[in-house]
């Protein structure tokens, strides 16, 4: 009897479970302006799955005829477990036979380093050593490249900066930035047209809606952590939860106003990337999935945190493309430390038709 009771109720949290991790992906189809605090429980989503995975060994270990609810609970949300967590294990296919074709794209938010003489030096030294043709910055002061022009001098360049979103680029622009009007606080896109191989490739860099907290607001959170406290606790949930639901929100209006330019040129070769402040699980890294192909989904490997702040292990920072393009790498570099963000490095061949 006693073990009947414990079974039914072990049965009822892992259907519980299964039940919230279905649910976090049903929230990346809502906007967050319907639901703003709702919303933020997609971030939940790993730890979901966490205890999904642990009650398939639960269930092996003392009940395995039930080993199959918590299986088929994951698999039919597979498709969102790999883009949270893709297992790719061939990570550079084809390379040398569409090597003529093949672009290195990166994506890094530097975080502000025109104060930090060494951390620009890093800066300089890692876009070097990868030698990208294509190099989306965000958070980059204008000042950057007027301070460093003898090293740009020495490239072969292309730049284009709006404010502190800028793009590097060894292909000629045919257009200058186009600014994209969305509601925002403090942060910014950019799109532009790039020759590429007598194509027009629209790029659009991105630094989608920040949480804005400042600096005491995450020591506060992380003493929380460390050394918790009921009050303290507390007061880091509260604020904690709404400046992340109201950034969630400002997100999601501009992901729709992004993705209305993505629509609108649908049949031009496309590379959306940037510092999105989003998870894979969230309302604006699905609406950009459904339309264009995640490079590290494709072809990256594990949760593949860019965002390296402690207490913070996230992906936020993402590439995205159309299907003009095929994805021959991708991967986080974290050989570089001059940012609390590390670059996301691809490689991207264009079909050829």
């Amino acid at each position: 009897m006693l073990k009947r009771l414990s079974i039914s109720l072990f049965l009822g949290a892992n259907i519980c479970t299964i039940l919230l991790l279905w649910l976090c992906v049903a929230l990346t189809f809502v906007s967050p302006d319907i639901m703003p605090r709702l919303s933020l429980l997609s971030l939940a989503f790993p730890i979901f799955l966490i205890v999904d995975i642990l009650f398939i060994f639960f269930w092996l270990l003392f009940h395995a005829r039930l080993v199959w609810v918590p299986i088929v609970g994951a698999l039919l949300v597979g498709g969102y477990i790999l883009d949270y967590c893709p297992i790719n294990f061939s990570n550079n296919t084809n390379g040398s036979r569409l090597a003529d074709s093949t672009i290195t794209v990166v994506t890094f938010n530097v975080s502000y380093i025109e104060s930090d003489e060494e951390k620009q030096n890093e800066l300089i030294r890692f876009l070097n050593t990868v030698n990208a043709d294509i190099v989306c910055l965000q958070e980059l002061n204008k000042s950057f490249f007027a301070d460093h022009k003898a090293w740009l001098d020495t490239t072969a360049y292309h730049t284009l900066q709006s404010i502190n979103v800028a793009v590097l680029s060894r292909f000629p622009f045919l257009s200058s930035t186009m600014n994209i009007d969305y509601p925002t606080r403090s942060n910014h896109s950019i799109a532009c047209w790039i020759d590429y191989q007598g194509d027009s490739l629209l790029l659009v860099n991105n630094h989608l809606e920040s949480t804005h907290l400042s600096p005491a607001e995450k020591d506060d959170y992380a003493n929380a952590i460390i050394e918790p406290g009921r009050q303290a606790i507390k007061n880091s949930s509260r604020m904690l939860l709404g400046k992340l639901s109201e950034a969630a929100t400002y997100r999601g209006a501009q992901a729709d106003s992004i993705c209305a330019l993505i629509d609108h040129n649908v049949n031009h070769p496309t590379i959306v990337c940037g510092d999105f402040n989003d998870t894979p699980i969230s309302y604006t890294y699905q609406k950009f999935a459904h339309r264009l192909t995640s490079a590290y989904r494709e072809k990256g490997f594990g949760p593949g945190f860019s965002f390296s702040q402690r207490f913070f292990p996230i992906r936020i920072d993402h590439i995205f493309y159309s299907p003009n393009w095929t994805c021959q790498s991708c991967s986080i570099d974290k050989t570089i430390s001059s940012s609390d963000h590390y670059p996301l490095v691809a490689r991207l061949s264009k079909n050829v038709h």
